[in-house]
C-alpha cells in the first residue's frame, strides 16, 4: 500500500509538471468560502458579496468602493427616501428590514462570544461551509474550504457537442505525506474541497489540484494555497463603532416617553445644594405647540400585546430595557459598522483567494491607560455579574495569541492623570507575555485608533455646546468623573500623549512580535465644521433640541477647532517627528514609525455635525430636529419617530445628540428610566459626537489603500 500511494504521488506530481503554470493560471478558477472568519455562516458574506459585485464596476476598482457598498447595504427600501416620511409612504416589500441596516441580520450569529462575561472572542468558533459545518481555532484555522471551477473558456470546450464524460479532479496537501484525493462529478459544478491546509508556513499550506477534462486534457495548479490575514483593531470609540448599534431601536408610532421632573432620583436631589437648579439641566426649551416632557418612545412588547405596563413596574422597566439597541459587544458600543469590520471585509471581497481573521477589540471610551494597558468601565451591562469591566484590550489579545504561559514580563510607565486636572504624574503597568515562540502566528495589520481620550475630546466636545459644567454635573456625578474641561486641560494631556504611544509600540513590540510598520493609526475627524467649511453655530440649537442646555458656541467651538488642529500635528510629529514646529525632545523619538492616515480628514471639511445638504438646506435642517408630538395636531413633528431612517444617506457624517436618541436611545441602566436627565444621558452617552456608519465607509476607504500597502511590504 506504502508502494501504491507513493507511486500515485510521484504520478499526480508527474501529471502538474507537464501543465504549463501560465495556462493553468487562467484555466483553474477557484476562491474561498467563507472567507471574512467573523462570520459563522456564508450567507452573511454573501450579503456582501453580491452589493460588492453590484457597484464595484468592470474596470478598476473604485476609490470609494466601502462607501458604494454601504449605501447599496443600507438604502432603504423605499421609492422616495427624501424625507422619512415619504419614505414611509412609498414603502416597498423589503422597507422595514432595510431601515434597520444591513448589520441587524448579522451581528448576532458571529464568532464573538456576547452571552460570556466578560465577553470575548472564543477560542474556537463552529462554523458553516456549504459541505456541512467545523469547529474551528479562531486565531489559526487548520483548514480552509476552497471551490475550484473551470474557467468559462474550458467549461465551454468540456460542455461541447462532440464531448460527453465528466471531469475528473485529483487534489493532493502540498505539506509532505498528504493523501490524494480523486472525485468524478459533472465539470459544471464547482470542486469543493473541504479542508485545504493552512499553516503560518506557506510551504506547507494548500493543495495541488488537477482535472482531466473529458477530452483527456489534463489542466493543474499546483498552488491553491489560501492566504489567511490576522488583522487586529485596538482603541477607542472612533474605532469601535459608537452611536451605529448593530440592530438600532424601534419607535412607536402611537406611545410616547414622558421624562417628569418628579422622578428625579433621590441620591441626585440630595445633591442639590451642589448642583445647579433642576430646571437648569432638565427638560429641553421647544415651542409652545410641543410638550417639551415628552420623547420618542421605545416599541415594547406591551404596545404588540395591545396593553399597557404600570410605568413603575418591573414589568415596564424589563420590556424597557429588551427594546433597547443591540450590539455586537454592548460593553464597548462595538459594532460591525466600525471602520476595521469594514477594512477587513473588503480585504475579504476583494481577493477572494484569501480569508481575513479579524480581531477588533477597540473599545468606547479607550485611552492609552484604561482601555488599553488597565481595564476600564462597561459602557453598558455594568449591572451584570462580570459586566461591570471589560478587561484591558493587550490582555485579551495576549490570552487569544499565547499558546503557552504568559510568563515574561515587561513594566511600562505610564503619564496618568484626574480626568479634569493638570497634575501629571506615573502609573507602572506591568504586562505578562508570552514567549515569542509561544504565539500562535504573527499579526499581520493592527488598525489603531487611540489618543483621542488620552486628551479629554469627549470633554472637549461637551465644552463646545455647553454653558458651564452645572449643565452636565448630575451625569458627571453618576459617570463618577469631570466629563467638561477646556482645551487648557486637554493641552496638559497632549504634553505626556508622545510617551503614552512610545508604550503602545513598545508593547506591541515586546508582547506580540508587531513591527512598528504594520501598524496603520488614523487621524481624528473633524466633527465642527458645517455645510460651508465654518464653525458650527450659525444655528446654535441645530440636532442639540433634545438636550435643554445644548448649543454650539461659536467662540468656544473655535477654541477647540484649534486645539484639533493641534492635536493632528502632534500625532504626526509622534508618528515620524517630520516639520518644522515637531518638539526635540518626544518620546517617540524619530517617530513611532506607525502609519498614520491622515488623507480622509479633507472628506469631513464641509459635512460635520452641523452640516446640512446644500442642495435641500431648509428641508435637512427641519429634518435633523428630533421627533416630538405636537399638542395641537396630536401627531408628531417633522416626522414620526417609527419611520426613523438610522442608517439612511446623510450629508452630515456624524452623529448629533438628536439622532443618538434615535439610533441608540442608550439609557442608564441602575435608575428609573423616566428619570429627567436620561433625555441628556441618552444623547450624550448613545454616541454623538460620533461618525455614522457611512462616515466609517469613508474612513475605511481611505484606511484599506494603506492597508493593501502594508500588506504588500509584507
Amino acid at each position: 500500500m506504502r508502494l501504491f500511494v507513493s507511486s500515485l504521488s510521484l504520478a499526480l506530481a508527474s501529471t502538474l509538471a507537464l501543465v504549463v503554470p501560465a495556462s493553468a493560471a487562467g484555466d483553474l478558477v477557484w476562491e474561498v468560502e467563507n472567507p471574512f472568519r467573523l462570520f459563522r455562516k456564508p450567507a452573511a458574506f454573501a450579503l456582501h458579496e453580491r452589493a460588492f459585485s453590484a457597484v464595484k464596476g468592470t474596470g478598476r476598482l473604485p476609490a470609494n468602493i466601502v462607501w458604494r457598498t454601504e449605501r447599496r447595504l443600507n438604502d432603504p427600501d423605499c421609492a422616495d427616501p427624501s424625507t422619512p416620511a415619504a419614505c414611509e409612504a412609498t414603502a416597498r416589500a423589503r422597507y422595514e428590514a432595510s431601515r434597520l441596516g444591513w448589520a441587524a441580520q448579522l451581528f448576532e450569529d458571529t464568532c464573538y462570544d456576547r452571552d460570556v462575561r466578560p465577553r470575548r472572542y472564543g477560542q474556537a468558533c463552529e462554523r458553516q461551509y456549504s459541505w456541512g459545518t467545523a469547529r474551528e481555532s479562531y486565531v489559526l484555522p487548520e483548514a480552509h474550504t476552497v471551490q475550484v471551477r473551470l474557467s468559462p473558456a474550458r467549461l465551454a470546450e468540456a460542455n461541447s457537442a462532440e464531448v460527453k464524460g465528466e471531469c475528473i479532479w485529483t487534489w493532493q496537501p502540498r505539506r509532505p505525506g498528504g493523501r490524494v484525493e480523486t472525485r468524478r462529478q459533472a465539470c459544471a459544478a464547482p470542486l469543493v474541497i473541504a479542508r485545504v491546509p493552512y499553516s503560518p508556513n506557506m510551504a506547507e499550506s494548500g493543495v495541488a489540484v488537477s482535472v482531466t477534462l473529458p477530452t483527456g486534457q489534463v489542466l493543474a495548479d499546483p498552488g491553491v494555497v489560501v492566504e489567511d490575514l490576522l488583522i487586529v483593531a485596538l482603541g477607542d470609540s472612533f474605532a469601535s463603532g459608537d452611536s451605529n448599534p448593530d440592530r438600532p431601536v424601534v419607535f412607536s408610532a402611537r406611545r410616547e416617553m414622558v421624562y417628569d421632573p418628579t422622578l428625579l432620583r433621590d441620591d441626585i436631589a440630595a445633591l442639590k445644594k451642589q448642583l445647579a437648579p433642576v430646571q437648569t439641566f432638565g427638560l429641553a426649551s421647544v415651542a409652545p405647540d410641543f410638550d417639551p416632557k415628552t420623547l420618542p418612545r421605545r416599541r415594547m412588547e406591551d404596545e404588540d400585546r395591545d396593553i399597557a405596563f404600570k410605568l413603575a413596574s418591573r414589568e415596564f422597566t424589563r420590556a424597557f430595557e429588551r427594546a433597547g439597541a443591540r450590539w455586537l459587544s454592548p460593553d464597548c458600543h462595538r459594532s460591525l459598522y466600525g471602520y476595521p469590520m469594514r477594512v477587513g471585509l473588503e480585504l475579504a471581497l476583494e481577493n477572494r483567494r484569501r480569508a481575513v481573521t479579524l480581531v477588533s477589540l477597540a473599545c468606547t471610551g479607550s485611552e492609552v491607560a484604561d482601555g488599553l494597558f488597565l481595564p476600564r468601565e462597561a459602557r453598558e451591562g455594568f449591572t451584570e455579574p462580570g459586566g461591570a469591566r471589560v478587561p484591558p484590550q493587550f490582555d485579551q489579545l495576549a490570552e487569544l495569541m499565547c499558546a503557552g504561559p504568559r510568563d515574561q514580563s515587561a513594566t511600562y510607565r505610564l503619564p496618568a492623570f484626574r480626568r479634569g486636572s493638570t497634575e501629571i504624574g506615573v502609573t507602572p503597568v506591568t504586562m505578562d507575555w508570552c514567549a515569542r515562540a509561544a504565539l500562535k502566528r504573527p499579526i499581520d495589520l493592527v488598525l489603531l485608533s487611540i489618543g483621542g481620550n488620552d486628551v479629554g475630546f469627549s470633554s472637549l466636545a461637551l465644552y463646545s455646546v455647553t454653558e458651564s459644567a452645572a449643565d452636565v454635573a448630575p451625569i458627571a456625578v453618576w459617570v463618577g468623573h469631570e466629563i467638561r474641561f477646556p482645551p487648557s486641560v486637554s493641552g496638559a494631556y497632549l504634553e505626556v500623549l508622545d510617551e503614552r504611544l512610545q508604550a503602545v509600540k513598545q508593547a506591541l513590540e515586546e508582547g506580540f512580535g508587531v513591527a512598528p510598520a504594520q501598524v496603520v493609526q488614523t487621524q481624528y475627524e473633524p466633527l465642527q465644521f458645517d455645510e460651508t467649511g465654518q464653525v458650527c453655530g450659525s444655528l446654535p440649537t441645530l440636532g442639540l433640541d433634545v438636550g435643554p442646555n445644548l448649543r454650539f458656541s461659536r467662540q468656544r467651538l473655535s477654541e477647540v477647532s484649534a486645539f484639533h488642529a493641534k492635536l493632528v500635528r502632534r500625532l504626526g510629529c509622534i508618528a515620524s517627528a517630520k516639520g518644522a514646529d515637531c518638539p526635540l525632545d518626544l518620546a517617540t523619538g524619530a517617530g513611532t514609525g506607525f502609519h498614520l492616515v491622515g488623507d480622509h480628514l479633507a472628506a469631513f471639511g464641509r459635512r460635520g455635525l452641523c452640516a446640512r445638504d446644500p442642495q435641500r438646506l431648509q428641508l435637512d435642517q427641519a429634518m435633523m430636529a428630533v421627533p416630538r408630538r405636537a399638542l395641537s395636531s396630536g401627531e408628531f413633528v417633522p416626522y414620526s419617530p417609527a419611520a426613523a431612517l438610522p442608517y439612511g444617506k446623510r450629508w452630515r457624517l456624524f452623529h448629533t445628540p438628536n439622532d443618538a436618541i434615535l439610533t441608540a436611545n442608550t439609557h442608564r441602566e441602575d435608575i428609573s428610566p423616566f428619570d429627567v436627565l436620561q433625555p441628556v444621558y441618552a444623547a450624550l452617552y448613545g454616541g454623538a459626537f460620533h461618525p455614522t456608519a457611512e462616515g466609517h465607509a469613508v474612513v475605511a476607504d481611505h484606511v484599506v489603500r494603506h492597508a493593501r500597502t502594508v500588506l504588500e511590504a509584507r
